[in-house]
């Protein structure tokens, strides 16, 4: 069917194929192991480069997201670990653009988790919940950040599509999102995607109810910039 040739060629290309996937898995492995390790590392290569380094990381890393993630949890590691990364990579490239908008313009999101397990609020789908300065949780401390500083608001998210809704129906010029390692990364993809610019703090600890946050890595997020 195929001539000696061709089908030379075409081991040859499959061979190179096969190649480029082992060296993109092992140089993203690598980049997650290094990166993970030393978070500062993300701000030493964007201080002393241009942007085109952490996007080269950052399409490398995309790239071999799926079997990379196999790959961290089939050596009895987190595979939350390149969502960490990715996270860190995506906030320092987006730094610049979320400080440059002025407070008034920023809004925040929160997962629902961060609550307390006492908590009394009403979800409903036009504005989620609203934080009824009960205290029990680190909400209120944002809450009462945010108005310190003019924020637009803080939402409280029970989902991925109130998350849709408020954006478009607030229309803020700047996002600060919450949430666990994965929910993060997907965030920031889709916000961004959006011409948003976007800033997200991961949790301290993940789950369902009663999760937690460094409240002085968040203030220092919402700081970003100053009032235009």
């Amino acid at each position: 069917m195929f001539s000696q040739q061709t089908l030379s060629l075409i081991g040859t290309i499959a061979l190179i194929g096969v190649g480029v996937f082992i060296f993109t898995l092992l140089f993203s492995l690598g980049a997650v192991y290094l990166i993970f390790r030393d978070k500062k590392l993300v701000e030493k290569i964007h201080s002393t480069t241009s942007h085109i380094i952490l996007d080269i990381l950052l399409f490398f890393l995309d790239l071999s997201y799926i079997p990379l993630k196999k790959i961290i949890s089939l050596t009895g590691r987190n595979g939350n670990r390149i969502d960490v990364v990715l996270v860190e990579i995506r906030n320092m490239l987006l730094r610049k653009s979320f400080a440059a908008v002025p407070y008034e313009d920023r809004l925040v999101l929160v997962p629902q988790c961060l609550r307390n397990i006492d908590c009394k609020t009403s979800f409903n789908s036009v504005e989620g919940a609203r934080c009824l300065g009960c205290g029990k949780c680190k909400i209120y401390d944002i809450v009462k950040k945010a108005k310190i500083l003019g924020y637009m608001g803080v939402y409280i998210a029970p989902g991925g599509g109130f998350v849709r809704r408020i954006i478009k129906e607030k229309k803020p010029k700047a996002v600060l999102g919450l949430g666990c390692a994965w929910e993060v990364n997907a965030g920031l993809v889709e916000v961004s995607n959006q011409g948003i610019p976007v800033q997200g703090v991961m949790l301290l600890r993940d789950g369902c109810v009663e999760t937690d946050v460094d409240l002085k890595e968040v203030y220092e997020v919402m700081e970003y910039g100053s009032k235009q």
